[in-house]
């Protein structure tokens, strides 16, 4: 595993490590409804995606959705990019999920505060990290 990327999810996992585990009841955390997402690309070299976050299914803390974004590299190409997201409310401040493009699965650990989320990702394969980054979303509708 490439020490930057070590060292951004480890990161991650210390903001989840440091919610309280009585922080709340994760089932009475809607997330469902339309939210604006970014994301950088840190690792192994740097790359943006922004587009749209849909949360269409929840049930409990469970919840599913799609990913419709445009991804930039560091020579400004642009990519459409679309994936599936399914992920779980840990608690009533934290989130984890997976989106998967194509083959890969990005792993998403993020703090949630009111309607925004903030956290680190990374993508594996074969068990190595393959590429990292931060994320942000923000909700712009509900159910």
């Amino acid at each position: 595993m490439k020490r930057v990327a070590r060292g951004v999810w480890w990161f991650a996992l210390g903001l989840a490590a440091c919610q309280s585990p009585t922080a709340g009841d994760p089932a009475a955390v809607s997330l469902m409804g339309q939210w604006s997402y970014a994301a950088t690309q840190t690792s192994p070299v740097v790359a943006t995606l922004t587009g749209a976050l849909t949360i269409s299914q929840q049930s409990g803390p469970d919840f599913q959705g799609s990913l419709d974004a445009i991804q930039q590299d560091a020579q400004g190409n642009l990519t459409h990019v679309s994936g599936i997201v399914s992920g779980q409310v840990l608690d009533t401040a934290a989130v984890e999920f997976s989106l998967f493009v194509g083959l890969e699965g990005r792993q998403h650990l993020g703090a949630l505060v009111g309607d925004s989320v903030r956290g680190a990702w990374v993508a594996q394969t074969s068990g190595e990290v393959t590429s990292s980054g931060s994320f942000v979303a923000a909700r712009r509708s509900g159910p």
